[in-house]
């Protein structure tokens, strides 16, 4: 086994471990857990077994399954990016609404008590 090897099987190890934890502390829904412990799980095969990696690479008419890796990494990585910006989005929509909603409530409880102290 490379040292490369060894670096990706631990790290995985690693990072399948706080996936188990941030599962047991319900920090993760259901579709979110199954997707990263799968992931993580298929990173300690690929550094297992690097012979399938290039035997799946070359029915899906890749070269070499280094490539293989990068293409599907580079997908899932765009992927991510893709849901971080619309939640992004949505955090600055959702934010937008309280805070005029929070400006209309303190505006009405202004003018309310300029009208009641005799101030016009």
């Amino acid at each position: 086994m490379e040292i490369i090897q060894i670096m990706i099987l631990l790290f995985s190890l690693f990072a399948l471990s706080r996936v188990y934890l941030n599962i047991k502390k319900r920090n993760l829904d259901k579709l979110e857990s199954i997707f990263w412990t799968l992931f993580w799980i298929s990173a300690i095969i690929a550094s297992l077994l690097p012979g399938l990696v290039v035997n799946i690479a070359n029915l899906l008419g890749v070269d070499r399954g280094v490539d293989l890796v990068i293409y599907g990494t580079l997908v899932i990585l765009a992927y991510l990016i893709f849901r971080i910006y619309a939640y992004q989005a949505k955090l600055e929509r959702d934010m937008s609404k309280v805070i005029r909603t929070i400006a209309i409530k303190n505006d009405k409880r202004t003018k309310g008590k300029h009208n009641n102290s005799g101030i016009k």
